[in-house]
């Protein structure tokens, strides 16, 4: 009886796993929704109020950023995606948040950002500038930016 208990709960325990499992949408705006719907942060919280909001707003602006622009933003949504499959699973949203920020900084200039030509380095900060007025963002913004007078 014992075996058969333990195998009932080790085969829900990974249908649980894999339902809840957001790596088939690593590529993807969606992966916020995913993840929203594992930490249930509330359409304020990380994942759907700024995570999915500008991953949408880049990709309904990207016309205005150069072919090289576009492929950094790519390379941008794949670090930051890739990044927050490696966060604890439980973590509250707000760590969760604070994490996902910290991330940003790296992932910006890990991918090119300080490379870009000024256009598209304006059209960024086009896409991203309703977002400066969060403490946190700003000064996320300005160690990109500082980054790349180095």
């Amino acid at each position: 009886m014992k075996s058969f208990l333990f195998t009932i709960f080790v085969l829900l325990l990974s249908t649980n796993v894999f339902s809840s499992s957001c790596d088939h949408l690593l590529d993807d705006c969606e992966y916020y929704s995913c993840i929203e719907t594992e930490k249930q942060c509330g359409k304020r919280g990380y994942p759907i109020g700024f995570g999915k909001k500008y991953c949408l707003k880049f990709d309904d602006k990207k016309e205005s950023l150069s072919e090289e622009g576009q492929e950094w933003m790519l390379r941008v949504r794949s670090c930051l995606i890739e990044e927050m499959e490696q966060f604890d699973q439980s973590l509250s949203c707000k760590k969760f948040k604070r994490q996902s920020v910290k991330v940003h900084v790296p992932c910006y200039i890990n991918s090119g950002y300080c490379q870009l030509s000024k256009k598209d380095r304006r059209a960024v900060i086009k896409i991203i500038r309703w977002s400066t007025w969060r403490p946190s963002i700003l000064s996320a913004g300005i160690k990109v930016l500082n980054s790349c007078r180095n």
